[in-house]
């Protein structure tokens, strides 16, 4: 599994590469945004292209870490509560056992003839 992980990687960082080698002209290219709320109005300094891509992909990879932190805690906690209805089954599975054996040892058996 982690060949295919490195494989993936390896593969995106090549696909990434040709992107900014075929693109290089329109990513140096400069960029202002601008926000208009009527209220007021937002601008930012001249930016280049490749800032934004990369400052988009930092977003994008923050986002998922966010979401797989939150999957992983969440994953853990429902195993926390499994595993104490596991030991919890289990000890009534045992007292049940134990008063079967009772039940049985008590109750007199088939009679041999």
């Amino acid at each position: 599994m982690s060949y295919l992980k490195a494989f993936i990687i390896g593969l995106l960082g090549l696909v990434s590469f040709i992107f900014v080698i075929e693109n290089i002209e329109v990513l140096r290219q400069t960029i202002q945004l601008k926000l208009n709320l009527y209220v007021t109005k937002l601008e930012t300094a001249p930016v280049e292209m490749w800032v934004l891509t990369i400052l988009a992909f930092a977003l994008g990879a923050v986002l998922v870490l966010i979401y797989f932190v939150y999957d992983h805690i969440k994953q853990r906690q429902i195993i926390r509560q499994l595993r104490q209805n596991i030991e919890i089954l289990t000890v009534e599975l045992k007292r049940a056992g134990m008063a079967v054996e009772e039940a049985s040892a008590g109750a007199p058996g088939p009679h041999p003839e």
